[in-house]
């Protein structure tokens, strides 16, 4: 039991103590390294650093990559999906894109999510519990207060989403969900029911939305958590719920009261794209910290982006041919992905890449010339957006066609899909139809993002990564021109990419997942289950 309490005393203490620096502004972004409990929850300005230390652990690096909080949070979510593609072996994200990491209690890898979602929970409990007694203006509580509460909510949403069943909007939610921790109390907990985590998480971002309502304090930084980032958070978890125009209702108060415009300026532009907080889109942000964030492979563009010390060299992410040949040609989004690399004159590679058919141009970091022998791939991070103004739009669309209102439906989506692209007219689709148009829409838009397998796992789908070459064609392969940054040859039309681009470097036990298997529930870390006696594993 002591032993417990002093491993989540840590967790909540290293959420705190991140800099050498004390700052005297309120809305600051730094947070401390030498301020004890008692000193911080002094006065509000004192109080901030907290919060801006809750900041700090939705990108903080871990012991060993890729850990990096809500980074590989979003990737994990991509990876297990179809959308993203795995292309060649290589040592990061291919035991999670196989489906098999996330089922081993003893592993150090989901561990870390799980860490870091409690981490954040035990930090916002600090707070919340501290704050009403702290010396400054009732606004400045109130602020933050409203911040940690939204980041509790926020935290438990992602874990219930993890290690608990899918949310059944028929009722009878009362299988097991996770630890619910709304107290700085270490004692043992069982998990609490499905339906009681999210009573939870919504009475926190209601308590936010609430207090942040109230506030006038303008963020300086699209890092904090203002009301409209709150109400799109509480969407999300609406939708999750299969509350469609709750859900939906939601979304339009950030559509419409945030200030946040569509902005497709940066498919105009390679250097910095889909990777600078500037994007008038662009609602809640992890700002990059070049100063702080150092270090090679632990951050979310490195597996993703261009960089040359990053995975993404040898291990270039594609989309899924499947979707991609949906993809209208007048289409802005469609030029993030290369169907052909060697006609492709601007392709963006780091030098001695490799270029591989569909990869992604997407999340450009760092524009090259590749001719030239001085690019060094030094940029290494970049902004990354947690929450854009298209997925709000794609959220009322899906929850007001969802629930029998379609002409409402049809509009939100005309705002996102007649942006980026110009020849796009208004939908005259309906039922089952229509709601394929939204959810395609979605994949392209949020492509890479951190939604995929959660949409699968809360619309109770199949992972369906798409069939196998026929006989009589390549599998793909060394063999097959890849490494030669060629076009292959002999491909299957109708064959999806997948386990394409060599022989099988991720496995084929993963292509097709059935809908509601115990495969979609992530298993408790075992370092839980050996302090917390009272918490139940899911089946194994």
């Amino acid at each position: 039991m002591k032993e417990m309490k002093k491993i989540i005393s840590a967790l909540i203490l290293t959420g705190l103590m991140f800099l050498n620096s004390c700052s005297k502004d309120f809305l600051d972004t730094k947070s401390t390294s030498a301020v004890d409990q008692t000193t911080i929850f002094e006065n509000t300005n004192n109080a901030m650093m907290a919060i801006n230390g809750i900041h700090r652990v939705m990108y903080e690096k871990g012991n060993y990559a890729p850990k990096m909080g809500y980074m590989y949070y979003m990737l994990y979510m991509d990876f297990l999906g179809e959308d993203l593609v795995y292309t060649k072996s290589n040592t990061q994200f291919k035991t999670e894109t196989a489906w098999t990491r996330h089922r081993e209690p003893a592993n150090q890898y989901p561990r870390h999510i799980y860490e870091f979602i409690y981490r954040v929970i035990s930090n916002s409990n600090m707070v919340i519990e501290n704050i009403d007694d702290a010396e400054g203006p009732q606004e400045e509580r109130d602020y933050i207060k409203g911040q940690a509460l939204f980041y509790r909510g926020f935290a438990h949403f992602l874990a219930v989403q993890l290690y608990g069943q899918r949310y059944d909007r028929a009722g009878n939610n009362t299988q097991d969900g996770i630890v619910l921790r709304t107290s700085s109390a270490t004692d043992p907990q069982p998990r609490s029911s499905v339906e009681d985590v999210y009573t939870s998480v919504n009475e926190d971002l209601d308590d936010a939305i609430e207090l942040l309502s109230g506030v006038t304090i303008e963020r300086t930084t699209k890092m904090h958590i203002n009301v409209h980032v709150a109400r799109a958070i509480k969407a999300r978890v609406l939708l999750t719920q299969g509350k469609w125009i709750e859900a939906a209702q939601m979304a339009k108060l950030v559509v419409d009261h945030s200030g946040a415009e569509m902005d497709n300026s940066c498919y105009e532009f390679k250097q910095g794209r889909c990777c600078d907080a500037s994007n008038k889109e662009w609602i809640w942000a992890k700002i990059a910290q070049p100063d702080i964030e150092t270090a090679t492979l632990f951050n979310f563009y490195s597996y993703i982006s261009n960089t040359n010390i990053s995975y993404n060299k040898n291990t270039p992410r594609a989309i899924y041919n499947l979707l991609y040949e949906k993809i209208s040609d007048t289409d802005i989004r469609k030029q993030l992905w290369v169907a052909d690399v060697t006609k492709c004159p601007n392709l963006v590679y780091p030098p001695g890449g490799n270029r591989y058919k569909w990869m992604s141009q997407k999340f450009i970091v760092d524009y090259p010339d590749n001719t030239s022998a001085s690019y060094s791939g030094a940029i290494i991070t970049a902004d990354l957006a947690f929450v854009r103004l298209p997925e709000m739009y794609l959220v009322m669309a899906e929850g007001y066609a969802r629930g029998g209102q379609e002409n409402d439906a049809r509009n939100a989506l005309y705002v996102v899909a007649h942006d980026r692209d110009p020849q796009y007219t208004m939908s005259t689709n309906s039922g089952t139809a229509l709601i394929d148009e939204i959810m395609f829409q979605r994949r392209v838009e949020l492509w890479g993002e951190g939604f995929r397998w959660l949409d699968l796992k809360r619309l109770n789908l199949p992972l369906d990564r798409g069939p196998a070459p026929r006989p009589g064609y390549n599998q793909g392969g060394a063999v097959n021109n890849w490494k030669s940054n060629k076009n292959p040859t002999n491909l299957d039309p109708l064959a999806s990419n997948f386990n394409m681009y060599e022989e099988q470097p991720v496995g084929e036990l993963s292509r097709y997942m059935e809908a509601g298997i115990k495969e979609w529930q992530w298993v408790i870390p075992q370092l839980e289950l050996d302090y917390n006696p009272l918490c139940n594993q899911n089946p194994l």
